[in-house]
């Protein structure tokens, strides 16, 4: 997870345990403004603090506390709802009922809440642009927008091949990470759904409460420079651990000398090694890849035993949209 979306959510439900406090306190003090209602709470207070001090004087439970305590309890819901309350108006407030707005549940053993994970893969998705409209999805993904011309030497349409990506890709991000390979590179020239893909592989992995991580390759560049030159490894370390990392327009990068192919190899070889699912787009060819990367690099990312290359071809579908 990254640290500084953590902090922010801490700091969130910081605020709305403060906020939640802040409405119990006016809500007991409305409530001491009606004599009745005041009385039968006072009365249950002092049975509560009355039974603590019993136990820690060591003396014996009253008899039939509980049976009172919910006698009494009951008397304040029923008034409360008479006096056009809310009947459950003076319980804790919160907006979680599993881990009351702490952001933890369990007691020996803590762990992150649902609403927690949920509310950080929302944040994900906002700096990653995923939360506004939804509409680069599987559900939109329009194959009309594809030629039926069969491009130079391919058995098939463009459009079927796009059939056939945006399949393997849904297939892929359904099944993660029970999938037969870990890692998948998209290949083609500009304009021909790569990016869509792979926002698409996101949203739906997010669904699935998949950690994921979609930069540009020159995020990956600006955070390796750091790394080199600054001394500031938490970028790095982010995109060696995430589960799902993935790197859109890989070669658009600028190529800066003992950063650009050694960061790669580095973050490639490590996620292997840990068996993390690495996701590429490119503009590039393999041979271009290999010119530009080493074979090194190529060798890791276009592995038959580790890897799906979804090789994409056809006319400019923005061309096809402007025209």
């Amino acid at each position: 997870m990254r640290e500084e979306l953590i902090r922010e959510l801490e700091e969130d439900y910081a605020r709305q345990r403060a906020e939640n406090e802040r409405i119990e306190a006016h809500r007991r003090e409305e409530i001491r403004q009606d004599p009745e209602l005041n009385a039968m709470t006072r009365e249950r207070e002092e049975m509560i603090y009355g039974s603590l001090r019993r136990m820690l004087e060591g003396k014996p439970a009253e008899d039939n506390l509980p049976e009172r305590m919910k006698l009494l309890s009951g008397r304040i819901r029923k008034t409360l709802e008479e006096k056009g309350y809310p009947g459950d108006y003076l319980s804790p407030v919160f907006r979680c009922p599993l881990c009351h707005d702490t952001g933890f549940t369990g007691e020996v053993i803590r762990e992150r809440c649902a609403c927690f994970r949920k509310a950080y893969q929302e944040k994900i998705r906002q700096e990653m642009g995923l939360s506004g409209g939804g509409e680069e999805t599987f559900e939109h993904f329009d194959l009309s927008l594809f030629s039926e011309e069969v491009p130079t030497g391919s058995p098939l349409s463009q459009r079927k091949m796009m059939e056939l990506a945006r399949k393997n890709c849904e297939d892929w991000a359904n099944h993660y990470p029970k999938t037969t390979c870990r890692n998948l590179l998209l290949t083609g020239a500009s304009g021909l759904g790569k990016t869509f893909l792979m926002r698409a592989m996101a949203a739906r992995l997010m669904e699935r409460d998949v950690q994921v991580l979609l930069i540009s390759a020159y995020e990956f560049l600006q955070t390796a420079r750091k790394s080199c030159f600054d001394g500031d490894d938490d970028g790095m370390t982010e995109l060696m651990s995430v589960p799902v990392l993935m790197i859109d327009d890989l070669g658009s990068e600028p190529l800066l000398q003992n950063v650009t192919v050694e960061q790669l190899f580095q973050l490639i070889n490590t996620r292997q090694n840990r068996k993390l699912a690495t996701v590429l787009s490119t503009n590039l060819a393999l041979d271009e890849l290999r010119q530009r990367y080493t074979e090194r690099i190529v060798s890791r990312i276009n592995s038959s035993a580790t890897s799906i290359v979804i090789p994409l071809v056809g006319r400019d579908v923005r061309k096809r949209v402007k025209a």
